[in-house]
């Protein structure tokens, strides 16, 4: 018997890999700990010292790159750092993986989460799953991640599994509250896997990407066909965001699309966004398109004014939406 502690530096959602380990542990008869830095570790910009003197093993869960540096363990000799934060290429040995999570771990959670494939077709250059995880594949049944009265499917790319219209036909058939929360791919939208999505007792919006404009006419073509299907503002899109993008040409017209279109764009900002000259602009950005009720309900103006005392953010803000047609769009007299 061993003292085992399990750190979750700073997962978003239930640790799916510190799960497993859980249950290897109890597996062994060990003697399972849990710490979860959560909101400190993720908001803080400070070293969190972890006294581990009283564990034979630590393991410690880092998923952003940003938090890598810190964490330190004192006084066990046994630690083991993973995640993507810390390595893209560190994995669970097989046997582990295959095991069930022990969702004791996060006693408040109500809600399933898993993989049904891994891996992606695509190679988008922000992007670190087609170098962790490599070519997509199937991974595991839903049938064998469903703990919960809700699930959340973490693909990467769902829709491009061969397999996907049999899943989500057991998923309409065992009437799951489920949702693809990574987001799906809108070029592999077809009237067939549209119906069966819809079908689904689909939690929240449906949520896509269109992640570059050069996407735009693929991304059109689809969406005439889901958006038979769907009704307005149901649909969610994220919009990768970097500052090497013309803000007027490839971002703004990405969000005007999504006006034009009546869904919601989500902002997915760039870590150097954050260090752009223009990074006011690409927060207030976010803060006005990622909440629904301002997008869907305010005037880029009336945002601008009502939330933004600044007033060369305030020129910037309307700036760029005037340079991408956004008033003439709206009649909002942006």
């Amino acid at each position: 018997m061993r003292n085992i502690l399990l750190v979750d530096v700073d997962s978003k959602i239930p640790n799916i890999a510190l799960m497993k380990l859980s249950t290897y542990h109890k597996s062994k008869n060990d003697v399972v700990s849990f710490l979860s830095l959560g909101k400190e570790a993720f908001h803080k910009n400070y070293l969190s010292v972890i006294d581990a003197k009283q564990y034979d093993k630590v393991y410690v869960s880092i998923i952003f790159i940003k938090n890598k540096d810190m964490v330190f363990v004192d006084g066990c000799k046994d630690i083991s750092f993973g995640g993507s934060g810390y390595d893209l290429h560190s994995k669970l040995s097989a046997g582990i993986d295959n095991l069930p999570p022990d969702y004791k771990l996060y006693p408040l959670n109500n809600i399933s989460y898993g993989f049904i494939t891994r891996g992606c077709i695509r190679k988008c250059k922000f992007c670190v799953v087609p170098e962790k995880e490599g070519k997509l594949y199937f991974y595991q049944h839903p049938s064998e991640i469903i703990k919960h009265k809700r699930v959340a499917f973490l693909d990467n790319n769902f829709l491009a599994y061969k397999g996907h219209k049999d899943i989500l036909q057991y998923l309409i058939d065992v009437k799951i509250s489920c949702q693809f929360n990574q987001g799906l791919d809108m070029r592999l939208i077809d009237d067939e896997n549209a119906q069966l999505l819809r079908r689904l007792n689909y939690s929240g919006n449906y949520t896509f990407a269109f992640d570059d404009i050069r996407l735009k006419d693929i991304i059109e073509c689809k969406f005439n066909i889901w958006k038979k299907y769907i009704h307005d503002w149901g649909t969610r899109f994220f919009i990768y965001v970097h500052p090497s993008m013309d803000i007027c040409t490839e971002v703004m017209a990405r969000i005007a699309w999504c006006r034009d279109h009546k869904v919601n764009p989500y902002v997915m900002r760039d870590a150097d966004c954050h260090i752009s000259h223009n990074s006011r602009f690409y927060t207030n950005l976010a803060a006005y398109c990622n909440q629904v009720s301002f997008f869907k309900g305010m005037t880029p103006r009336e945002f601008i004014f009502k939330r933004i005392k600044n007033k060369k953010d305030r020129g910037a803000f309307l700036y760029y939406f005037t340079g991408s047609g956004w008033g003439k769009r709206s009649k909002d007299g942006a």
